[in-house]
């Protein structure tokens, strides 16, 4: 799937325009790096699960500038400008093209996402894939995750969802389109409450933290036991 289709913008155009779909996009990839803290051993190798055009990557090396990145991305377009926008930390990033689901997972002491794992369909599957995250790991590295998870109660999460389509408004023009917009990602967009991603992250075999929460946005930190 190509953010193209995904979100009806050019990579290029993407940057400009995330900003405007998601609230807090900012703070939250900064949380996602500052996360790598919570790691139990050194960051030397980082797996990006959907590098995108970079952010995430970009403040990873900031937060551990002894690391290198292995970047799974499945739009080559995105790959590209992912490249620019790391510029001389681009030396330091290889770059895979492919599904992370499908990919093999490189020998890691860290894996991050951010607004990626959203896009894995069921609960099993998703508990799967952080059995293989698991086995990816290191002794004590680190699974953190930037997603939008949202609260177990349907009222709070009602309240979380109106904030939001506040937000695509500015946007979009109207609130009508905005929440046409909203509905309109359900068809790529499984989002799994907060409680129920943290367990499905304990069974795989990790002791779960989270590191930064605005709901229904959250930064996981996921340390691998044993």
């Amino acid at each position: 799937m190509s953010v193209a289709s995904h979100l009806g913008m050019s990579p290029a155009a993407y940057d400009r325009r995330i900003r405007g779909l998601i609230p807090h996009y900012d703070e939250l990839i900064d949380e996602a790096a500052r996360a790598l803290g919570a790691a139990r051993r050194p960051i030397r190798r980082i797996t990006d699960l959907g590098i995108g055009t970079g952010t995430l990557t970009r403040a990873c090396l900031r937060v551990a500038p002894a690391a290198r990145v292995t970047g799974i991305e499945l739009d080559g377009s995105m790959s590209a400008m992912a490249t620019e926008r790391l510029g001389r930390l681009a030396a330091r990033v290889r770059l895979v093209q492919g599904n992370f689901l499908e990919a093999v997972l490189p020998a890691s002491d860290a894996i991050v996402a951010s607004y990626a794992l959203h896009h894995i369909r069921t609960r099993r599957a998703k508990g799967a894939f952080y059995r293989k995250c698991a086995r990816a790991l290191r002794p004590g590295g680190l699974l953190v995750s930037g997603d939008c998870f949202p609260p177990a109660s349907p009222e709070l999460w009602t309240r979380d969802v109106d904030e939001w389509i506040a937000h695509l408004a500015k946007t979009f023009g109207t609130r009508a389109r905005a929440r046409r917009e909203f509905e309109s990602w359900k068809d790529e967009d499984t989002y799994v409450p907060l409680a129920e991603e943290l367990q499905l992250m304990r069974a795989a075999g990790f002791r779960v933290d989270v590191a930064w929460r605005r709901s229904p946005f959250a930064v996981v930190a996921a340390v691998k036991v044993g």
